[in-house]
């Protein structure tokens, strides 16, 4: 089984270039395993499919915009369409395993209108207040998703004739299970709108930290880019993910610089100005307080993991 994907190349970050399935069968399972990303973490994103995923060991820590659950061995989580969110191994749980299966709406039904996309699939999508969800197995319709997610991971091992069938038979009827469960009914415009209306300012300007990092930035260049003022931008942060724009922009260019550091043979001070830090002594006061060893001290100690 293929492990999740991070951002592609161009590190888009946030909405990921990332394509789950192909257009003919547009679903796909995964493995996580967190030593295969960078500093543990798969950071804040967001994707058009649905996301269903199981613990299979450890612990997890899900962020989901505003909210942070943590999901242990046999428990799980649903992120819906277009949502951002962020995992994370728990404190106690250095080396969790997940497995995670996403698929475009249009698996379940035809977006372009056909009845059970639009009574089951669209309005659960569009829910402003069903961005994501924790799953239980003391719950009995949560355990059978969860018994059913592990059923597709054995199915998906065995790549047998018909698989692809049994696949979707799976995920229609894992979505069955939440959409009778949920009962997510089309609500009010207006209040769908307001609701959605921070998580889009807030996406528009991760996004145009991810394009302009690597060059000096203003929180009020931030506002902007959503065309917002600066206090709105704050509090979009503040709101969303708990952090100030110029803490979250610094933690991104030091990614970037962790990214560079393995992936390259850069030197540290070109690492440096590549990532938008103007002095090479407060990138590494800021490297040395995030990954608790300097950037020299990083790309020696991960070079040796690696070998």
């Amino acid at each position: 089984m293929e492990k999740l994907p991070e951002m592609s190349a161009d590190r888009s970050r946030y909405r990921e270039n990332a394509v789950h399935g192909t257009p003919q069968f547009p679903m796909k399972l995964y493995t996580n395993n967190f030593q295969w990303y960078t500093n543990h973490v798969i950071d804040w994103h967001w994707h058009p499919e649905l996301e269903f995923a199981v613990v299979l060991e450890g612990s997890v820590d899900v962020s989901v915009n505003d909210s942070v659950f943590t999901v242990s061995e046999g428990e799980g989580f649903f992120i819906n369409s277009n949502t951002m969110h962020m995992e994370r191994p728990a404190e106690d749980s250095p080396e969790p395993l997940m497995a995670t299966v996403c698929f475009m709406p249009e698996f379940i039904g035809d977006c372009g209108g056909d009845l059970i996309y639009r009574r089951y699939v669209a309005p659960v999508v569009s829910d402003p207040f069903l961005r994501g969800m924790k799953l239980i197995p003391q719950i009995g319709w949560q355990s059978d998703i969860l018994a059913k997610l592990r059923e597709m991971y054995a199915v998906h091992g065995a790549d047998e004739w018909g698989t692809e069938l049994l696949l979707r038979n799976s995920v229609a009827q894992m979505w069955y299970v939440l959409a009778v469960n949920l009962r997510v009914e089309p609500q009010d415009t207006q209040l769908r709108a307001a609701a959605g209306l921070s998580e889009q300012r807030l996406k528009t300007m991760l996004s145009f930290i991810q394009e302009n990092y690597s060059r000096e930035l203003t929180v009020d260049e931030i506002a902007a880019s959503a065309n917002i003022s600066r206090s709105e931008c704050f509090r979009c942060f503040r709101s969303m993910i708990s952090k100030k724009p110029v803490a979250y922009l610094n933690e991104y260019r030091l990614k970037a610089a962790a990214e560079l550091l393995l992936g390259t043979d850069m030197q540290i001070t070109e690492i440096c100005f590549a990532c938008g830090f103007g002095h090479s002594s407060y990138f590494g006061k800021m490297f040395r307080q995030y990954y608790g060893v300097t950037p020299k001290q990083f790309r020696i100690q991960s070079r040796s993991l690696s070998r």
